[in-house]
């Protein structure tokens, strides 16, 4: 089952990897990090790391509400404890490039 929160970008880690802030409602919000589900970006160190990270950060960027909030669909963790995550339009146009 996924669920859906609003969620405000922190920092983007890598080009797969960002921080977010997740409006849990009732006034709740929590820090995450996040992996985008179905994506797999050059690391730190490696080429075309600073690009794919700026292009996850514009892609967020222009998903953004009014607000600066992003939809982030998400199910479950993966195994170093990151939300693996979905945000429309983000994750599709990421792995149109770095394919998991």
């Amino acid at each position: 089952v996924m669920h859906t929160y609003r969620a405000k970008l922190i920092r983007c880690v890598d080009g797969d990897t960002a921080e977010f802030n997740v409006d849990c409602g009732f006034y709740i919000h929590h820090e995450i990090t996040a992996r985008m589900l179905g994506v797999d970006t050059p690391e730190r160190g490696q080429e075309n790391y600073r690009e794919a990270t700026a292009m996850l950060r514009e892609l967020i960027g222009q998903v953004e509400d009014e607000d600066g909030y992003v939809t982030i669909k998400t199910s479950k963790t993966g195994k170093y404890g990151r939300w693996l995550v979905e945000i429309d339009d983000v994750n599709s146009a990421l792995a149109e490039i770095w394919p998991y």
